[in-house]
């Protein structure tokens, strides 16, 4: 494992806010000398590479996973990254990330455009686009963002984020049921049990009081798996927002499977900021975006200047980080395992 990759048709309406060319392939993700608009939706798939030197083009790419997250009556939506053959590749960084950006604002998120939407994994809903807000600067890759209209199933209404793919690929998926688990004292218990386990692991700084710092905790149900798992991060003289953070402090998230009567780490994330730097990661949202019958949870992680996505996939049995924007990847240390 490389650790540092680094129906319900009642439909309910509420406005959201989100958040001839000569070609030339890089091994994957074709560029293109500029031409007239068009959706350079590459349904081949491949791997992508984007040339950051080759000037005024336009890059042909396939379809985005999207992350959404609610402001009052408004949703912000912006893209992940790319899906390659089913896996997710990053956006790129620096002016050829600007420039893709404005691209896949023009392409992908224009007015009227639509969008399938999902929430713990199951089709909630469509989003129409009906504006841009231009590119995010709190990213550490530019990511493109826009504002539309959602429709959404009624349990689904007061959901406060979303994943979401271009309507192409997303609405050959059907509605399902969407659930919620409320977290409860065995929830609470299992992942204090977990965390002090994985200090001592890990022989990390003990805090005064370990549920002091637990910023997160969240229960799930993955894939058609009906024992709950949890996933919570713990923040040692850190919090859960961009920001600086002091060398001693680290963040430590904590998958846990539910084995027999008690709860198991199944992944561990620990990253001290005086060996790796800030990356203070929590749940997202879950989505088997890559089509193997297993859900893979998407993680924001914060760091001292920009903020950064992250993914686990199951494979082989055993969760690993499967993905991370390269601009979070840590420095040496223990990192996520």
């Amino acid at each position: 494992m490389n650790r540092r990759l680094p129906h319900w048709l009642g439909m309910v309406g509420i406005v959201t806010a989100a958040f001839g060319c000569d070609n030339v392939s890089f091994g994957g993700m074709s560029v293109s000398l500029e031409g007239p608009p068009r959706d350079s939706l590459d349904t081949e798939g491949g791997t992508s590479v984007i040339d950051p030197d080759a000037g005024p083009t336009r890059f042909r790419y396939g379809p985005l996973l999207y992350a959404g997250a609610r402001q009052g009556d408004s949703v912000l939506v912006v893209p992940v990254g790319e899906l390659v053959e089913g896996r997710l590749e990053p956006l790129p960084a620096g002016e050829a990330g600007v420039r893709l950006a404005e691209q896949i604002l023009e392409e992908r998120l224009m007015p009227s455009r639509k969008l399938t939407l999902f929430q713990q994994g199951g089709r909630v809903g469509t989003l129409t686009v009906s504006s841009a807000l231009g590119t995010s600067s709190e990213y550490c890759s530019p990511r493109a963002q826009a504002i539309g209209t959602a429709e959404l199933i009624p349990s689904a209404s007061g959901s406060a984020r979303f994943l979401a793919l271009e309507q192409s690929v997303g609405e050959e998926r059907p509605y399902g049921i969407f659930q919620t688990s409320s977290v409860e004292r065995p929830h609470r218990i299992g992942i204090q049990n977990l965390g002090g386990e994985a200090l001592n692991d890990l022989r990390a700084q003990w805090p005064g009081t370990l549920q002091n710092i637990r910023e997160d905790l969240q229960v799930l149900r993955i894939s058609d798996d009906q024992n709950p798992s949890i996933i919570g991060t713990f923040l040692f003289q850190d919090q859960m927002a961009v920001g600086p953070a002091p060398d001693p402090a680290y963040s430590l998230m904590i998958l846990g499977e539910l084995q027999g009567v008690r709860f198991t780490r199944a992944f561990t994330w620990y990253r001290r900021v005086g060996d790796e730097g800030k990356g203070a990661p929590r749940f997202f949202s879950k989505l088997d975006w890559d089509g193997d019958g297993e859900e893979e949870l998407l993680l924001e992680v914060f760091g001292a200047e920009s903020r950064w996505f992250a993914a686990l996939e199951k494979e082989g049995g055993s969760w690993t980080l499967a993905f991370q924007d390269p601009c979070g990847a840590p420095g040496d240390g223990p990192g996520p395992s």
